[in-house]
Formats: structure tokens, C-alpha cells, sequence
């Protein structure tokens, strides 16, 4: 069961802070060391200052952050429990716009019912667990997905103006609704009380909810209340609809620094497996092949890949029957269905030797969104290879999820992303996250 909860949140007051578009981030793991620089200089109070300290120790300047935006009002707990109704308006690559429509919430954990598709690495959740005990609080939203064919969350916008209206450097529009009606929030209860919940980002954080959940409860032994009576026993979460017009996944591709193999020989091993089409290097060739692998409606039952290997005089557009390619025996059929897996299984594994970790990927691997500029940068010789991939399809996220199975590492991309600083969720009472019509202070 999906328990989706209304909680008191922490919200910026902006007659103290000032305008909250300089006060709100990117996720922490989108963020590299020149924009938090960037982000720290925006404001005193922006969120990567807890989400991302640059600080010697970051979890415990992060704790001493918070506390000090809380003591001096920065930061106010809102006064009764709420759903924050979150829309975001985004311009697509072909000039039109879509808008996502979801709602943050206090998600119970729940491992039976709450379903992941990627594994997780030690170091990062070790990362989040310290800065959730530091602060005793959840920073920033995981983003689950729910299936509803007949609902979306779009219904429930007020007709009056958003509590928070923020546009961000990229154009993209945010739009924040406090909705505290309790038939609203009861009906939102009663809407997911039977369905699954798919983790599209955060699984990290996901991860180190149950542990700091884990440590609390054994920490307390018999004294711990019954399940789902603690705030610890919930996450903050951003839930919205599969069939949500606004979902968007875009691909992430692949490349190699180093191609172990020279091109005419890993094209003749290519060849055994893959129908290859030759594509001169050239400006207009790279944004069409860009199209042909992340835009066009793939045909099912086939995998098509774009590679760019330096030194070819030529890219490649490949594509084969999925019923056709050597997967070893035990791959199941919901991961067989991915390109992904044909990509890291086939290529990278079987025909370049590469070791892959138990995440399905490698340290030789970097991770890219800029298809075009990635095959010129293979054409100059300054990267050995690039692979270009599709978007991975929603029904196969669910598919393997499901399965309780999990994809190859960085197979999803889903945009855009969610705003850290929208809202903070507490953790520092014992509580639930909505016992009563007020909230503690």
C-alpha cells in the first residue's frame, strides 16, 4: 500500500531570505563543484549550503546551517499538515512545452510496496545517512511514480495563484500549492491505498531512509512505537502519475575514453550481431542520428544504437532483433528488452572486454546527455568511442521493477528534475508526519 501522508513542512519565509529563486538548487548529485560555488553565491541561504556544504565537515556545518535558518525565522514550519501540490512547466527540445504535475508528501517506507530499478553504491548512501542524522531531516525529494490511467494529480490545483512561483536558469517554471482541504488529502490517501509506487530518482536517499528508520527503531528496542508512528518511518517524497503527459525521460548516453580495440575490428565483430549503417561524420549527420535514437517510436522487439568510434571513417547506426543477440543464458526477459542491456551486455561486455560492477557498470564509463556534441568530440579524436542510446520506456521501468530486478547504472533520465529547497521535510519530533490539525513548532 501506497501511504502517501501530509506533513508539517519547512518552508523559506521570503520577506527574510528575498526572492526564493536564489535560494532553491538542483538535486546534490546533478551539481558539480563550480555551480556550487555558483549556488553558494546566490544567496546565504540557499539550499546546496545543507544539501552539498563545501564545508570541512558538511554534515556537521549543515546541522549548525539549518539550525540557525530555523532560529531566525529563515526557516518556518508550516502550521497545519500539508500535500505540496508541485507543477513544473518546461520547454521540450522541439521548441513546445509540457507541464508535470505531482505531489510532495510524506511516503511511508515500505519495502514490499515501494519498487526500485537501479542498485545503489555504499559510499553515497553513507554520504546521505550522515547528513540525515547531522540534520534530522529529509532535504530533498526522492520522485516516485504511481499508475493511474483514470487521475492526475493536475485535478487538484486550486484556482488561486501558487503559494510559491519560481522560474529557474533553464525557463523552466515551478509551481508550489499548499493543499491542507482534508477531504482533498483524504481522498489522495484513499487513491494510492492499493498501488505500487516505482522509485524513478532518488534511490540512494531512498536507501538511506531505511537505515536511519532501521538504526532509530533498533536504537529504542521495545519502546519503539508501532510502524508508521514515527517520523522516521517516512520519507519525503514527490509522487506523480506514469501516465502523467509531463513524464519525460530522456537518454543518458555513453562514453569511452579509451576503446580498446581498433575501429575496423570492433566493427566486423559488430557486424555478427548487428545490421550496421555507415553515417559520414558531419554536423547534420550527428543531429539526425540524435533524432533517430532519442525521438523516433522504436519498433518493437529492436534494439537501435548510435556508435562513434574515433579513428572509423565513419559512424555507425546499428540495430538487430532483440531475439537475436548473444545474452547469456540467465538475462531475463524484462532486461533483454532494453537497449541499455544490449549496449553494456554485448558491446561493452562481450565484444570490448570491459569488467562491469554489480550495478551493470564501469569506472571506464563516462555518462553524458549531450548526443551530438559527444559524436563531433569522437570525430575529432578527442574521446575513442560514443554510444548512443533511446530513452528507456516507461513500461519497462515498470516491468523491471516489478520483477525486482534493476537496470544497468544512469538508464533513466527523467526531466526535469526536482527543485532542493521547495520544502524541507522535519524529523526532529517523534511524531508522524500528521497527527493533528496543527503542527509542532
Amino acid at each position: 500500500m501506497a501511504t502517501l501522508t501530509p506533513f508539517c513542512g519547512l518552508r523559506y519565509d521570503p520577506t527574510i531570505v528575498g526572492n526564493l529563486t536564489a535560494v532553491v538548487a538542483p538535486p546534490y548529485d546533478v551539481i558539480n563543484g563550480a555551480e556550487r560555488e555558483q549556488l553558494y553565491a546566490r544567496s546565504d541561504f540557499n539550499a546546496v549550503r545543507i544539501d552539498l556544504s563545501a564545508a570541512t565537515d558538511p554534515y556537521t556545518d549543515a546541522a549548525a546551517t539549518l539550525g540557525r535558518w530555523r532560529q531566525s525565522g529563515a526557516l518556518v514550519r508550516d502550521a497545519a499538515p500539508a500535500l505540496y501540490l508541485y507543477a513544473q512547466r518546461f520547454p521540450m527540445p522541439d521548441g513546445s512545452a509540457r507541464e508535470r504535475v505531482g505531489a510532495i508528501g510524506a511516503l511511508q517506507l515500505d519495502r514490499s510496496e515501494i519498487l526500485r530499478h537501479e542498485k545503489t553504491r555504499q559510499h553515497a548512501k553513507d554520504d546521505r545517512l550522515r547528513l540525515t542524522e547531522a540534520c534530522r531531516a529529509t532535504l530533498s525529494p526522492i520522485m516516485g511514480l504511481v499508475s493511474d490511467p483514470d487521475w492526475t494529480f493536475a485535478s487538484m490545483t486550486p484556482r488561486r495563484e501558487a503559494d510559491l512561483d519560481v522560474v529557474d536558469e533553464s525557463g523552466i517554471r515551478h509551481r508550489v500549492w499548499c493543499i491542507t482541504d482534508p477531504a482533498v488529502l483524504d481522498a489522495v490517501r484513499a487513491r494510492f491505498a492499493e498501488r505500487h509506487v516505482f522509485i524513478a530518482d532518488g534511490h540512494h536517499r531512498y536507501e538511506t531512509a531505511l537505515n536511519y528508520q532501521a538504526q532509530a527503531r533498533t536504537a529504542l528496542g521495545g519502546a519503539a512505537p508501532a510502524v508508521g508512528e514515527a517520523s522516521y518511518d517516512y520519507i519525503m517524497a514527490y509522487l506523480t502519475t506514469l501516465e502523467d503527459p509531463g513524464l519525460i525521460v530522456f537518454p543518458t548516453h555513453r562514453v569511452l575514453p579509451r576503446v580498446a580495440m581498433p575501429a575496423a575490428d570492433l566493427r566486423r565483430t559488430l557486424a555478427q550481431w548487428f545490421s550496421i549503417e555507415d553515417v559520414p561524420w558531419s554536423a547534420a549527420n550527428f543531429a539526425a542520428a540524435t533524432a533517430w535514437v532519442e525521438t523516433e517510436a522504436p519498433e518493437p522487439g529492436i534494439v537501435r544504437l548510435v556508435v562513434g568510434i574515433a579513428g572509423s571513417p565513419a559512424f555507425w547506426r546499428l540495430t538487430a532483433p532483440i531475439a537475436e543477440l548473444p545474452f547469456a543464458a540467465e538475462t531475463p526477459i524484462e532486461l533483454r528488452a532494453l537497449d541499455v542491456t544490449a549496449l553494456h551486455r554485448v558491446i561493452f561486455e562481450r565484444a570490448l572486454g570491459l569488467t562491469l560492477d554489480d550495478r551493470g557498470g564501469s569506472d571506464e564509463i563516462r555518462y553524458v546527455q549531450d548526443a551530438s556534441g559527444s559524436l563531433a568530440a569522437a570525430g575529432r579524436g578527442e574521446v575513442q568511442g560514443v554510444f548512443l542510446l533511446p530513452p528507456t520506456d516507461l513500461t519497462a521501468i515498470r516491468d523491471v521493477s516489478e520483477a525486482g530486478l534493476t537496470m544497468p547504472a544512469k538508464s533513466t533520465f527523467f526531466h526535469p528534475k526536482l527543485l532542493t529547497g521547495l520544502v524541507f521535510y522535519p524529523m526532529d519530533d517523534a511524531d508522524p508526519p500528521a497527527v493533528a490539525a496543527d503542527c509542532p513548532t
